[in-house]
């Protein structure tokens, strides 16, 4: 079997995801627009979605997902979250998701900064901890299984929330995220029948 590249691009990065599939063997799912449940920037932040022609790959891109410590305040949340209506073919099963996400991470030694994420029901935790620095933008890759009998939830909530936390009066810890992918990865077993 052939390996389909997939290819998005988010938050001037180019990142590139190979799918373990052909074209011929998925049907396409079907993303409904982004129902915001939750949005601590009070209307500020500007969300857009797309997804890949054969709708494995959702992006999401967020103008002002950000939190912030330093000066007067010790610690900053911001957390975006909501979900999306999704129609998946019933001759696919998905055993999990790959999301990739982009930002910035600026922070002292004394501060701590992280992201929960939490994508169609599982949650994963990025971390910068007390005693490193950092100034720099960051790309992660994270897996979530997906739940028995390889549905995507539906409706497929998704979550982000930033958190910026400084322990001592001149630290300061400032994280951002610029954008996400989550890829619906095919069960390889019923993409080869």
């Amino acid at each position: 079997m052939n390996a389909l590249f997939r290819a998005f691009y988010v938050a001037g990065c180019l990142s590139a995801i190979i799918v373990p599939a052909v074209a011929a063997d998925i049907g396409r799912v079907e993303w409904g627009d982004l129902i915001v449940d939750s949005d601590s920037s009070n209307g500020f932040q500007e969300i857009k979605s797309s997804s890949s022609d054969d709708g494995l790959v959702l992006s999401i891109t967020f103008s002002a997902l950000e939190a912030k410590a330093d000066g007067g305040t010790s610690e900053a949340k911001s957390i975006v979250s909501g979900h999306f209506d999704v129609t998946q073919p019933k001759i696919d099963t998905f055993n999990m998701a790959k999301l990739n996400i982009e930002g910035h991470i600026i922070k002292s030694s004394g501060s701590i900064a992280k992201l929960v994420i939490k994508v169609g029901g599982g949650e994963q935790v990025i971390e910068w901890a007390d005693g490193t620095v950092a100034s720099e933008k960051f790309s992660r890759s994270i897996s979530f299984a997906m739940p028995a009998g390889g549905n995507l939830p539906n409706p497929f909530p998704v979550s982000i929330e930033a958190v910026a936390r400084k322990i001592g009066y001149t630290d300061a810890a400032y994280v951002s995220v610029s954008g996400m992918a989550i890829t619906a990865v095919p069960d390889p077993r019923v993409a080869a029948n």
